[in-house]
């Protein structure tokens, strides 16, 4: 059965192809079917075959085509008949139409020569037109683009990897004079700040802690304790101790936040600042996406000029064969293409500098005054801050530590390691360091020596003495002291002054009367309690209280008027229970 239809396209490299007849349907060929002599098969070409078996053989061009056009996509009206449904389905854009205007006879066909001349002159014309086509010039009439659901390799088969610009592809917006600011530079800093004020003011209590442990220096050495303690017996993480130590890490966490912008003002500026500014950061997001684009664009750019050359020494090699009309066009429908990437690259380019220039300009309007703002408030905070991760970083280690203290676990661990000494980081530290050499010692272990240095010096444990006697005050600070000099002994009659000076000092135990100046025991541990977060041991002389509160705990009960050496030992035997 003959049928009629058109090449789709052709690969000279394998020789296959593919026609679509009138019907629609797409029938694949080989060059070894085609039996026309005179013309050889090309994209556009207008054949008659027989179907056999879905393959096209016996493959002609139409006879009735005058030779001149046979290898453009110009078909006479009759033709374009058959096509005209193909073309509307397959999103032809040229217009056969216009062929009826096209009228060659076979007298009015060149001479071979004068054929070559106008040849070589459509070439020298094609050639010159590769780097000059305007982007905007409409494609001929004999082009053919193909659907997106149809190969196009054949035709562009040194640009496999060319992408087809769209004019979807980036969104350009108005170009803008200026950018806005949407939160001034006072409310955007005040912002940023109330955020460490609340984080102060809910952490007021622990300014109570009688104790500071310096966060900075210890904050390493409290978290490899807490594992390693943690390790020895889960149960020393208390749901108190657990929630302690997570509050630790908030406030480290806001601290190092805020260090960082103290230190690196530029990034306080982009954080607190300009990530506020909602036209500010729609056009760096633009910059952003134009800088991905041109990447593209200029990869786009050097594949497509490389096919151009490659396009153009074939179009040299075949100017007086049957394709040279097919070849010319396709060379300047890859030129449109190039043309078209380098405009966008253009406008891209122009358009990022702009953007640019308006970034910079917003910056360098606000950036010194935040400076100076920032600076300000930070002052304000930093104290605060700081304080209450010592505070913290104290009560941590010592809930921590008084949890280990009643743990078999970790004592029997401490035993077996030959640890001796009151059970606290700095017994702990103390072991490791000695079993290393601080003379080879690397910085990190250095760092660990010099915190051990710290301990020492500001971990100072009191035993304070509250009485009604001053005579009586006198005795037994004078009586613990001779039996340790290494304890640290104050001694009040007044009540008052003593909280005070407990809130600010480490009181390890707590010797008190039953009956005070102003005040009884129970009143005065209840206030204690409210004011001092770290409960001390106590050693009550005389009554206990009437009422069982939970806010405290009778260490050891003596009888009223104890003598001084009976309160001294009972100071010995809390702090030393195994060498008593």
């Amino acid at each position: 059965m003959n049928i009629d239809g058109k090449v789709l396209f052709f690969n000279q490299n394998d020789g296959k192809g593919t026609i679509i007849t009138s019907q629609r349907e797409k029938i694949g060929f080989s060059v070894d079917e085609w039996n026309d002599f005179d013309v050889m098969p090309c994209t556009g070409l207008v054949v008659s075959f027989d179907l056999k078996d879905g393959e096209a053989l016996n493959i002609i061009a139409e006879l009735s085509k005058p030779k001149a056009l046979i290898c453009s996509d110009v078909v006479n009206e009759k033709e374009l008949e058959k096509f005209s449904g193909v073309e509307e389905n397959i999103g032809f854009t040229h217009s056969e139409k216009d062929s009826e205007n096209i009228k060659v006879s076979e007298n009015e066909l060149q001479s071979e020569d004068e054929k070559d001349l106008i040849l070589v002159e459509e070439l020298a014309k094609a050639s010159s037109e590769i780097f000059i086509q305007s982007s905007e010039e409409e494609l001929p009439d004999d082009v053919v683009v193909f659907p997106d659901d149809e190969p196009t390799e054949e035709h562009f088969e040194h640009q496999d990897d060319i992408s087809i610009l769209k004019d979807d592809e980036i969104e350009i917006p108005p170009r803008e004079n200026s950018i806005t600011v949407t939160l001034n530079l006072p409310l955007a800093v005040a912002n940023y700040f109330k955020v460490i004020q609340e984080h102060v003011a809910h952490r007021n209590n622990y300014k109570k802690v009688a104790g500071r442990l310096d966060y900075l220096v210890i904050r390493r050495f409290i978290w490899t304790t807490y594992n390693n303690l943690s390790e020895i017996d889960l149960h020393i993480i208390t749901p108190k101790v657990k929630a302690l130590a997570d509050d630790l890490k908030i406030m480290g966490k806001v601290y190092e936040d805020f260090s960082i912008k103290v230190k690196h003002p530029r990034i306080a500026f982009e954080e607190v600042f300009l990530s506020c500014q909602a036209e500010y950061n729609k056009i760096k997001e633009g910059a952003e996406k134009v800088v991905q684009k041109l990447t593209t664009l200029r990869a786009n750019e050097k594949i497509i000029g490389g096919t151009l050359r490659v396009k153009k020494e074939e179009l040299e090699k075949n100017i007086k064969s049957q394709e040279f009309d097919v070849m010319k066009q396709e060379l300047k429908s890859l030129n449109g293409s190039y043309v078209d990437v380098v405009h966008m690259m253009a406008e891209l380019d122009e358009r990022y500098k702009h953007d640019l220039k308006l970034l910079h300009e917003f910056e360098k309007e606000y950036r010194d005054d935040f400076y100076t703002i920032f600076a300000t408030e930070s002052k304000k905070y930093y104290k605060s801050i700081v304080d209450i991760l010592n505070s913290q970083a104290y009560i941590v280690d010592a809930q921590l530590w008084q949890q280990a203290k009643i743990s078999k676990s970790v004592k029997a661990h401490f035993k077996k390691s030959a640890i001796e000494g009151e059970l606290n980081t700095k017994t702990y530290l103390k072991y490791y360091l000695d079993t290393l050499d601080s003379k080879k010692a690397s910085e990190e272990t250095k760092k660990l020596f010099e915190l051990y240095d710290y301990l020492v010096s500001i971990q100072k444990d009191y035993i304070l003495v509250v009485v009604s006697s001053l005579q009586e005050a006198m005795e037994y600070e004078s009586c613990i002291k001779n039996s340790d000099k290494s304890y640290e002994v104050k001694s009040f009659i007044d009540e008052k002054t003593a909280i005070k000076w407990a809130m600010k000092n480490s009181v390890k135990i707590l010797v008190l009367e039953d009956s005070l100046q102003k005040t009884n025991a129970e009143t005065f541990l209840n206030v204690y309690h409210n004011n001092v977060l770290v409960k001390p041991k106590i050693i009550l002389i005389g009554n206990k209280p009437k009422s069982n509160s939970s806010a405290y705990t009778i260490t050891k009960l003596l009888l009223r008027n104890a003598p001084s050496k009976v309160v001294a030992e009972s100071v010995k035997a809390i702090l030393n229970p195994q060498k008593t």
